[in-house]
């Protein structure tokens, strides 16, 4: 089975960038927060600060208390956004970009040069080692390569930070079978309670149900496609349709009294219509 898929991830992509921005911050416990306040909670941190048990989404009360040492930054979107294009740049100058998924990270196509082993593997180097010369060396990724996205995605989450790993059809299923089965894409909250319920609890039980069992389970065609993605074969994630559009922001406590917070409402009214 060909590699059809490279996935680049960036590593805690906002707490990389101050980083990259301030070099006092390099190899320090930093979390990346909304404002900095004990009252908010972190958006993104470290590697260092996860070594200390700090985490995406807890509370800053709860981090200092991980990691007394903890640096809070502020969020600056516009340089997160400045470095996004930057590294886009970059990636294309070594392999053409199919799809940005978000923010830190993107879909390469590999079948139209990369597809031996040996150069998908050159490629997923040249990208790492041109991106810490043209960007900066905190700009770790995590690059998976695999026969299709939901391989590749997964490959990227199996070695962190900056690791490389190949997923082949003869790694399947056993590289994957100590994961979670949210860890598939496809597979969220909802779709595993189904699944538990159907005795499916995990991966090697998933890789073990036949197309018709998770047709049923999904209630349709898309547990066949299931069936065939989690064994490499090049079928489309189906497209999420968004029947609703918002905007947030956290207060900073001078926001928090009811008469201050409302001109915040009514300024993310307008931005989310």
């Amino acid at each position: 089975m060909p590699l059809r898929t490279i996935a680049v991830d960036f590593n805690s992509y906002f707490a990389s960038c101050e980083q990259q921005e301030t070099p006092a911050l390099r190899g320090r416990p930093v979390a990346v927060v909304p404002v900095v306040a004990e009252t908010t909670c972190c958006i993104s941190v470290s590697y260092a600060a996860k070594a200390r048990g700090v985490r995406a989404e807890m509370g800053v009360a709860e981090a200092r208390k991980c990691c007394p040492e903890l640096a809070l930054v502020e969020a600056r979107p516009d340089i997160y956004i400045r470095y996004h294009r930057r590294l886009l740049e970059v990636i294309e100058s070594c392999i053409h970009i199919t799809t940005i998924k978000s923010i830190d990270e993107v879909e390469c196509d590999l079948t139209a040069t990369f597809a031996p082993r040996e150069k998908a593997v050159a490629v997923a180097r040249r990208i790492k080692a041109e991106v810490a010369a043209r960007v900066g060396p905190c700009l770790t990724s995590s690059i998976g390569i695999a026969p299709n996205w939901l391989l590749a995605k997964m490959a990227s989450d199996l070695q962190k930070p900056d690791g490389l790993v190949v997923l082949e059809e003869d790694d399947l299923p056993h590289r994957l079978l100590g994961r979670k089965l949210q860890d598939f894409l496809g597979i969220g909250p909802r779709m595993e309670v189904r699944l538990l319920a159907h005795g499916i609890t995990c991966p090697a039980q998933l890789y073990a149900a036949t197309k018709a069992e998770l047709r049923g389970i999904w209630g349709g065609v898309e547990g066949e496609r299931m069936h065939a993605r989690i064994r490499g074969e090049a079928v489309p994630l189906e497209l999420e349709h968004h029947k609703t559009v918002g905007h947030s922001h956290v207060l900073a406590p001078l926001l928090l009294p009811e008469a201050k917070s409302l001109a915040v409402q009514h300024r993310l009214l307008q931005k989310a219509a």
